[in-house]
């Protein structure tokens, strides 16, 4: 954990003053893991774009807590981000790490993501995305299902 917030930290000392987007968002999480029981979350996210008006790039950092299932782990995932604007769609890609707090400890790993974009306002997205966890130490690796909504703070 110290590791995901020293890293934050740094990117957001790095990146203010040449951020062009910054965006806030809730979204729902249902976590798979390939072996085991699965889990509903609630993520809060946080990053920042920049780029031109079709590719743009980033970071993003979020935070999931359990809301149901058999599992009870919160997530936190700092991610490089990038996003491709079709038109009335923006497909978006992310890779960074990811660690797990679990009862028996902290685990980390690496994150992987593929998912699209709709905006539904001049500031607001809705987000649709599918996360692949590859995790450390034995733990069973997870695929999470997002749905959610992004604002976007001009």
């Amino acid at each position: 954990m110290k590791k995901l917030l020293i890293l934050a930290g740094a990117l957001a000392i790095g990146t203010s003053a040449a951020a062009q987007e910054f965006y806030g968002g809730l979204t729902l999480d249902y976590a798979k893991p390939h072996s085991g029981d699965s889990q509903t979350a609630a993520s809060l996210l946080g990053g920042v774009m920049f780029g031109g008006p079709v590719f743009k790039y980033g970071a993003e950092l979020d935070f999931g807590l359990p809301l149901a299932g058999d599992t009870d782990y919160d997530t936190t995932r700092l991610r490089a981000m990038a996003s491709y604007d079709f038109g009335d769609y923006a497909a978006i890609a992310g890779a960074g790490v990811v660690q797990y707090d679990t009862p028996l400890g902290d685990v980390d790993g690496q994150s992987l993501s593929l998912g699209v974009q709709r905006a539904i306002s001049d500031r607001i997205l809705l987000r649709g995305e599918f996360i692949r966890d590859f995790m450390d130490d034995g733990v069973a690796d997870t695929t999470t299902t997002r749905v959610g909504a992004v604002y976007r703070f001009y």
